[in-house]
This record gives structure tokens, C-alpha cells and sequence, in this order.
């Protein structure tokens, strides 16, 4: 009896490990809760090809970047499980680029080290309560790996190796850093798990716009998940873009890689603290931390102005900016230094429509109007706006000329097509009456 009982426990044995092992589940989710902290660290590399015009032909300008940010960020509110708001305060965010043989570098200011992201409607907007940023600054703090919705890449259940789950088009929107999904076939797989640690691939493409230009997106990725921590640590996220040459931005073929590493901190650092908080609105930002900041570089004049414009071109003595809305171009506008007439004293109204008539390709047509602007800060405005024809196109020209009582002079022009006038608004007043003539 006793030997066939042990005979029987024997085949039982057998057969179970015969069997094939039960799949193990893996909790892929994170509880994002407001006050979480963690300390970011993102290098970018970019390589590629930029497609401008020049004379009247397409160029290939070669293009080379690296990107590095070190930043605390601290969560402030999260919404349907992603975070919607957080507080940065940036170790480092520099930008160092070699455009056609041409270095160029960025940095965020020392004063505006502390930044505010949040999500509003479709997109991202970052500023600092210490003051306006200005475009590259905007640029720095905008454009790297977007960390409020890192999370949104899990499946946010339990999933098996193997498995896979479309990431949502939100996320994809975000992360890729477009304005808008026109389509995306980005999804996430659970590759393998070893020593806690669950390697997750993200790979797909996404077309979509940004700055009102077409882009077509291959990512190839890998996201680090802790299952001790329960957090994401790190992602290693290959993009290929090619983009479409926009209003605001030329045409590009460019590969980027950026490592993003992520700690968690069971102290909130002093930089992101209760007394840095208290000083963050808790709505919507004012206005005045909402607009961006151009000074000129000789300190002649400096303006701010609505994220809807876009700089396309600067010289010593032209700044052309080009207002989008929603990826529409609608008007360009040209703001030049004139020459100071002298304290207390401007261009007559009669020397003015003369500069405006004689323009180089602008055929003036009809007045639509003329006359001086209320303003402030006793400064003397005159405006005429005019309909025409630009170099084989109709359009309307608004002329300014701002004079300030010390006899500094600049001359704006806003150029648009009929139809845009209504979509323009009041917003060439906007810019004019921004504008402010440092003391020397």
C-alpha cells in the first residue's frame, strides 16, 4: 500500500512539472500623487539635416545638438492619475548646437531656474514666477522629454511578458512633442523582467503637427519600470523626424536620443518647498509671466509679447516675428530701429507716409486709415494702414511709428492678407504699445 501510494505521488510529481509554468502578472502603474518629488536628468543628442531657401532653392544645412537638464520637480496636481501641474527648479538646461559650421548655444538665466508646467487644453506651458522667459528660454525648458506624462507610456494593470497596449494619443502627443495626432501607431510591450527591474518597448510612429508644419515620427524606445519602487527610472527614447517646412520653420530630417533618468525623493528639496510653492498661482499665470520677453541685443528696445509669435528673423537692424493661430500663419511683423530725432521730437505724419509708400516690392493702393494712436508713457504713435499689392500679392500694411520723449524712433509694419485682418485682431496695438526704450 505504502509503496504505491509513494508510486502515485510519484506520477502526480511528474506530471506537474511536465506542465508548463503559470504566467506571472507584473503591476505596471504608478500612484502619482501631488507632492511626489523626484530628481530628472536628461542628455538629448540630435543629428540631422535642415532644408532651408535660399535663393529661391532648397539648401541642406547639416545640424548638431546636445541638450542637458538636471531638474527637481515636484507635483502639484494630477488628474485622472497623470500629473496636470508640477514645479521645476533646473540645476542645469543647456542647449549647445552647431548649425552649419555655426555654434550656437542656449541656457536658461540664473533667475529663472524655477519653472511651472502645466498642461492646458492640448499643450504645454512652462514659465517662471520670477519673470517673463524669453523665446530661448522657453525653448530650453519646453522642448526636453516631457515628464508629466512619462507615466502615461504604462499600461496601468497587470500585463504578462509579452503583452502589449496602445499608448493613448495624448500621450503620444505629448511625449512626442507635437502640437497635435493626426494619426499613431505607438504601443508598449513588456520585453522581459530581470532582477526587478521590467524592461518595457515602445516603439510605433506618429503624424501629426507641430508650429502649423507637418511631421512624421518613428520611435524606437525602452522604459525602465522598478517594481520594488514602483516608478519608472529611466527611458531610452530614439526618435527619427521628418518634418515639413512650416511658416515659422524650415524643413529637417533629424535623429534625436535622449536618456532620461528618474529618482524618487522621500524629502522634498528646499528648492521645490512649501515657502517656492506659496509663491505659484494657484489658477491660471497672469499675463505678464504668460508673455515672452524680447530685448534687443544692443539694449535698444525691448517689448513682451504673445507665444502666438514666433521669431523668423533677427538682424542689428530688423526683428521679423510671425503670428500662428493654431498653426495658421495669419500676419508678419517687422520692427526696425529709426533714427532718433532728437528729445521731444519725431517724424512728421507727412515724412512717415512717405517711408510707408516707398517700400521696396509694395505698391500702395488705397488708405484705409491714418492717424496718431493713444498710448502712454508719453510716447507719440502714428499708425496708417493701407491695402496694396506685395511683390505680386494683394494684402494690407499697417505702418507704425513709435517715438519716445527722447527722440528714439522704431518703425513696425504688419503685413497680412485680406482675409486674416479679422483673425489679427487688435493684436499689432498689442506689440506696439509693449514696446519700451530702455534709459541708457
Amino acid at each position: 500500500m505504502r509503496d504505491r501510494v509513494i508510486r502515485v505521488v510519484g506520477i502526480l510529481a511528474s506530471l506537474v512539472g511536465a506542465m508548463p509554468a503559470m504566467a506571472q502578472p507584473y503591476a505596471l502603474t504608478e500612484s502619482t500623487r501631488a507632492d511626489d518629488s523626484a530628481r530628472l536628468a536628461a542628455e538629448t543628442t540630435l543629428n540631422g539635416t535642415l532644408k532651408v531657401t535660399r535663393d529661391g532653392k532648397q539648401v541642406p544645412i547639416r545640424i548638431s545638438a546636445k541638450n542637458e537638464h538636471v531638474f527637481f520637480e515636484r507635483l502639484l496636481a494630477v488628474e485622472k492619475g497623470l500629473p496636470r501641474k508640477s514645479v521645476r527648479h533646473y540645476l542645469t538646461a543647456t542647449s549647445k548646437a552647431n548649425v552649419d559650421d555655426e555654434r550656437v548655444e542656449r541656457a536658461l538665466a540664473a533667475d529663472h531656474r524655477l519653472i511651472v508646467a502645466q498642461r492646458t487644453a492640448e499643450s504645454l506651458l512652462c514659465y517662471s514666477p520670477d519673470g517673463p522667459l524669453t523665446r530661448t528660454e522657453r525653448d530650453v525648458v519646453s522642448e526636453h522629454f516631457e515628464t508629466l506624462h512619462l507615466t502615461g507610456l504604462l499600461p496601468g494593470k497587470d500585463v504578462n511578458v509579452g503583452d502589449t497596449w496602445k499608448i493613448d494619443a495624448k500621450i503620444a502627443q505629448s511625449v512626442c512633442l507635437l502640437d497635435g495626432v493626426i494619426a499613431h501607431t505607438l504601443t508598449g510591450k513588456l520585453k522581459e523582467v530581470s532582477a526587478n527591474i521590467v524592461v518595457i518597448v515602445v516603439e510605433g510612429a506618429a503624424k501629426g503637427i507641430e508650429n502649423g508644419a507637418m511631421a512624421e515620427l518613428t520611435i524606437t524606445a525602452e522604459v525602465r519600470f522598478d517594481l520594488a519602487k514602483k516608478r519608472i527610472v529611466r527611458v531610452d527614447w530614439k526618435q527619427k523626424d521628418v518634418r515639413g517646412q512650416g511658416s515659422v520653420s524650415p524643413a529637417a530630417e533629424v535623429e534625436t536620443t535622449t536618456v532620461l533618468t528618474r529618482e524618487s525623493l522621500e524629502e522634498t528639496p528646499a528648492e521645490v518647498g512649501p515657502a517656492v510653492v506659496a509663491r505659484i498661482p494657484v489658477d491660471e499665470p497672469p499675463a505678464t509671466l504668460v508673455y515672452l520677453l524680447h530685448r534687443d541685443p544692443r539694449n535698444r528696445f525691448e517689448f513682451l509679447y504673445s507665444r502666438d509669435w514666433h521669431t523668423v528673423g533677427q538682424t542689428d537692424h530688423h526683428l521679423v516675428l510671425r503670428f500662428l493661430d493654431r498653426g495658421d500663419f495669419v500676419a508678419q511683423a517687422t520692427l526696425a530701429t529709426w533714427q532718433n530725432a532728437g528729445a521731444g521730437k519725431h517724424i512728421s505724419p507727412e515724412e512717415f507716409e512717405k517711408l510707408a509708400v516707398g517700400g521696396t516690392g509694395w505698391k500702395m493702393e488705397e488708405v484705409l486709415e491714418r492717424g496718431e494712436v493713444p498710448t502712454d508713457a508719453g510716447r507719440w504713435v502714428y499708425r496708417i494702414t493701407a491695402r496694396g499689392d506685395l511683390e505680386g500679392s494683394k494684402v494690407i500694411q499697417s505702418f507704425y511709428v513709435v517715438a519716445a520723449p527722447n527722440g528714439e524712433q522704431m518703425i513696425v509694419t504688419f503685413t497680412m492678407r485680406p482675409a486674416s485682418a479679422t483673425r489679427m485682431g487688435t493684436r499689432d496695438l498689442a506689440i506696439v504699445n509693449a514696446i519700451e526704450f530702455p534709459k541708457k
